[in-house]
């Protein structure tokens, strides 16, 4: 038995990241065939969880570091019982990456080096109770969660789209019928959000893309200080962006901050579109989706240049092939994960 636990309050919403990420695995333990539940977790119930699998060698699908002391509980109260924590950042590093660090207030910059020293704190009591870390991102898991839990517990399983299996009713469109349009999905109202934006109106400037047509979600756009050329249209808030990843040509995530897996990119990939990746980014993706995607700084004509010669034509993987790929390495990846678990399925 395989049960897997979902927080509650840190769910996400409907096209959140974490949301997104959740969608996926049940799609892979449903594929899997082994039996599996789902154990929704308030921040209190851990003794339901281990009273559940009790003295079983069933497997946990640990979402996320926040309760360090619940998990530590469930190892005591269940020693047989098979932890997988699904890790999805670099907690101590992403928040190092989105704090303000404001030298000038007494409070400011401790505040910040308190926020990093307790998050990598909680990682690693959770990494350490853990079986396997189920990590999102290999360059996380190189530089951050091998050094907390050590190399033989990291799994490497990468986040798997889930739109086509929730709108199947949405289908990627034939590339010549697509519009020749670039979107960023703007993010959070924070460093990292603020970077997408940044890098999308440096991209706007250039007049290469005098024939494309340039769309963003509200996501950040509203709040942005800076000036946005006036090439950038504005398309509101977008929760289920799968319909627009399915008819346009390309996707700008441009942004060179930020830890964790960057899901945007594997949705648009699933949906047929090219990928423009700022190249700090690019370089910190896996092997299969550094070939897939272009890397492009936004101030560089040369990289602008090449990445529309590159959006002329299809991709070369088409959305059905992508979309078959990422589903049957995250199965594959995930049986690794789950380890002898699923004697006797049949996926």
């Amino acid at each position: 038995m395989i049960r897997l636990m979902v927080p509650e309050r840190f769910e996400g919403g409907r096209g959140a990241g974490q949301w997104k990420d959740l969608q996926g695995i049940r799609q892979v333990l449903d594929t899997l065939g082994t039996e599996w539940s789902e154990f929704r977790f308030d921040g209190t119930n851990a003794g339901d969880l281990a009273a559940l699998v009790g003295a079983s060698d069933d497997a946990v699908i640990w979402y996320y570091t926040f309760w360090p002391e619940a998990l530590e509980d469930l190892r005591r109260r269940c020693p047989r019982v098979r932890i997988v924590l699904r890790t999805v950042n670099a907690e101590a590093l992403q928040h190092w990456t989105r704090a303000a660090k404001d030298w000038r207030r007494v409070r400011g910059l401790p505040r910040d080096l308190y926020g990093v020293f307790r998050l990598l704190a909680r990682d690693r009591r959770c990494a350490r109770a853990a079986d396997v870390l189920a990590g999102i991102s290999a360059w996380d898991d190189a530089h951050y969660w091998r050094r907390l839990g050590g190399r033989d517990k990291v799994r490497t399983v990468p986040y798997l789209c889930p739109w086509p299996a929730l709108l199947p009713e949405i289908r990627p469109q034939p590339w010549a019928e697509r519009e020749p349009i670039i979107a960023c999905l703007a993010g959070a109202r924070d460093p990292i959000g603020r970077g997408h934006v940044e890098g999308f109106a440096a991209l706007a400037r250039h007049p290469v893309l005098a024939d494309w047509r340039m769309v963003s979600s509200d996501g950040l756009m509203g709040a942005s200080r800076d000036p946005l050329p006036a090439t950038i249209e504005r398309i509101g808030c977008i929760d289920e962006p799968w319909e627009w990843l399915c008819r346009v040509k390309a996707v700008a995530v441009l942004s060179s901050r930020g830890h964790g897996w960057k899901t945007t990119v594997t949705d648009a990939l699933a949906a047929g579109c090219h990928v423009w990746v700022h190249p700090r980014q690019h370089a910190r993706l896996p092997a299969a989706e550094r070939e897939r995607t272009i890397p492009v700084d936004p101030d560089s004509e040369e990289d602008v240049r090449r990445a529309v010669v590159c959006s002329r034509e299809p991709p070369a993987t088409g959305p059905e092939a992508e979309i078959r790929r990422q589903l049957a390495e995250a199965v594959e990846l995930w049986k690794l994960a789950l380890g002898g678990t699923l004697t006797g399925s049949t996926p």
